[in-house]
């Protein structure tokens, strides 16, 4: 099967206006019984309470019996089965849960759709795209302040997102390079099927389900379409300076080298994000003066250059030991909070449930996600101070795992030195961010 999708690759990079008409015959048993075994095993049921694992007793069967309603169209999607998820500032956020055989199609669905729009994306597009993270975002952010010039930035946060993406829109996107009617019939199916929401079902008439596994590649083709395409091809040509896009699914920021260019992307791009049912948070969307030149100036009138916050850092500008400038950040402190308070919350509740070992393992398992995403270049001071408040933390906890206190200071640091936790570390540094060639 991989010799199929690198054929759609290159035929997809050799040839941007192509249209696909034959996919669907891709969706064969032994390809959708590697996309069953791709799905994470622990992930929650959908409305029908089939588990990863109950499904796979009996994969040979299922499978074949999805490929065939597949083939004789008579597959259907279910509804998706909703539930909504804390967010670190107090609101909650909606999350879909598909059923298992919706989750098996659509990851098929994704692997082919992929080899194709991978050619197109643009290379300012870096959400939930393979070989790419977060940290290529912030690298490339870094680059067009400190190397590029970028002197003013567009901070931009689309209300709900995820909610507003309009249907007729993508379906009429995706069709710029699918029409194999089999693939874009399942879409639909996907993207109309109902909301189960304690008991309720809700008509599902707009937007793509967060949770979804074809969703995210789904929110990047239509923002590929309604904002990329148009900064990078068409408003790029009418300004007088360099523009910048960085973009990770829904969050973005827009950076430009001159005054006059960031007021008029700025007075456009409402209008542009509204012609395809988004609109622009006024609250959190703004235009700042941000950058080495702006800093430099400003430096010299006592002026202070406004932060922003981007993919879980607060970026700011400051001297360099030189007397330069150079980009700061650290985590956003709303984030830096919230992850202690659930933290905590999780020692409090699990402290008793599992032995020491079995509590040090989920520990240290949390703390190494944590480091390796927000040890990034800049960030040592705050990512010391987590580590801090953690050492603490763990130490009450395990106080009070009985009536009787368990030990003293430093009876706690002698376990630790045969239980140690992850230390924070950089792993993404100024060298990884500023390699030649990379």
């Amino acid at each position: 099967m991989s010799t199929e999708l690198n054929r759609l690759s290159e035929i997809a990079a050799r040839d941007s206006k192509v249209k696909f008409t034959s996919l669907a015959h891709l969706l064969t048993e032994d390809f959708l019984k590697g996309c069953y075994r791709e799905l994470n095993h622990q992930a929650a049921a959908g409305i029908d309470q089939v588990s990863y694992v109950s499904y796979g007793k009996n994969l040979e069967q299922n499978i074949a019996d999805l490929v065939k309603r597949l083939k004789e169209k008579r597959y259907r999607a279910y509804d998706i089965r909703r539930v909504w998820i804390p967010k670190s500032d107090g609101r909650r956020r909606p999350l879909g849960i598909p059923v298992l055989e919706d989750k098996i199609v659509q990851r098929g669905v994704v692997k082919i759709l992929s080899a194709i729009y991978e050619q197109d994306f643009l290379d300012g597009s870096y959400g939930f795209r393979e070989g790419l993270s977060g940290h290529d975002a912030l690298k490339a952010l870094e680059l067009s302040i400190m190397r590029d010039g970028v002197k003013y930035l567009i901070d931009v946060d689309i209300k709900g997102y995820f909610d507003h993406v309009e249907h007729k829109w993508l379906m009429r996107m995706l069709k710029e390079r699918i029409v194999d009617r089999t693939i874009l019939r399942l879409i639909g199916k996907w993207l109309k099927a109902g909301v189960m929401e304690e008991g309720e079902r809700i008509r599902n008439e707009v937007g793509v389900p967060q949770g979804g596994v074809i969703s995210p590649l789904l929110a990047n083709i239509y923002l590929h379409y309604a904002l990329d395409l148009w900064i990078m091809r068409k408003v790029k040509r009418e300004l007088a300076g360099r523009i910048y896009l960085i973009r990770y699914a829904d969050d973005f920021v827009i950076g430009c080298t001159d005054r006059e260019d960031a007021q008029k992307v700025w007075g456009m791009l409402p209008d542009r994000l509204k012609q395809f049912g988004l609109e622009l948070s006024p609250e959190k969307s703004r235009l700042i003066e941000f950058g080495r030149r702006a800093y430099l100036a400003g430096k010299k009138e006592g002026n202070r250059l406004d932060t922003f916050d981007f993919l879980g850092f607060t970026h700011y500008m400051t001297s360099s030991r030189k007397g330069g400038a150079r980009l700061g950040r650290k985590t956003i402190g709303k984030r830096h909070r919230s992850t202690l308070i659930a933290m905590n919350d999780k020692l409090r509740k699990l402290r008793n449930l599992l032995s020491f070992r079995e509590l040090h393992v989920h520990l240290c398992r949390i703390l190494k996600g944590y480091y390796n995403y927000y040890g990034f270049a800049g960030n040592a001071a705050t990512l010391n101070k987590f580590a801090y408040a953690v050492d603490h933390m763990w130490f009450k906890w395990l106080n009070r795992r009985s009536q009787r206190k368990s030990f003293n200071w430093e009876e706690y640091q002698e376990r630790r030195k045969r239980f140690p936790l992850p230390k924070p570390r950089i792993v993404k540094g100024y060298a990884w961010i500023y390699a030649v060639g990379m």
